[in-house]
């Protein structure tokens, strides 16, 4: 029996494995974890008001996970689907000390400088293969920052900018 992923819809994040015959009851479970979940944070921002806002983006989260629903999936669909959301984000334009803050927070790695910009990776995973990226344009001297796949350097800033 191949073992699958029990997934909810609205943010792609595992609730559990199970294997294929056992979908059904496994979905259950994450809908019943969810509700109660939710009954707890609602009952939180009735007895914490001074933190009623922080209360009600948990409340937000899980009426969209319940909304949206559960489904079981392999580990590659799983994979797909955690590429799509991470990666096909924008570039976003970052400050100067954004980026001198990020070079020296860790070791960087995958540190390259040229002529046209420097660019480094922030030494700890976001998730996966994904880490944090940052450029430097010489040229227009402006930084940038992106979720990028180390392995994958079609994802880097440098070629989505076409610096290379």
């Amino acid at each position: 029996m191949k073992e699958l992923l029990i997934v909810d819809l609205a943010f792609n994040d595992i609730f559990t494995t199970c294997k294929e015959g056992e979908t059904t009851n496994a979905i259950k479970r994450a809908k019943t974890f969810y509700k109660s979940d939710l009954d707890l944070v609602r009952s939180h921002k009735e007895n914490y008001p001074q933190d009623a806002e922080y209360w009600q983006t948990q409340i937000d989260k899980y009426s969209k996970i319940l909304s949206a629903g559960f489904e079981a999936i392999t580990f590659e669909e799983f994979e797909k689907r955690q590429r799509e959301r991470w990666l096909n984000k924008p570039i976003k334009e970052v400050t100067g000390k954004e980026y001198d803050d990020m070079l020296c927070v860790l070791p960087p790695i995958e540190w390259y400088d040229n002529d046209k910009y420097s660019i480094f990776m922030v030494g700890e995973c976001y998730t996966m293969t994904y880490y944090s990226q940052y450029l430097y344009n010489k040229e227009n001297k402006k930084y940038y920052s992106a979720l990028v796949d180390r392995f994958d350097k079609e994802t880097w800033i440098d070629k989505r900018l076409g610096l290379v």
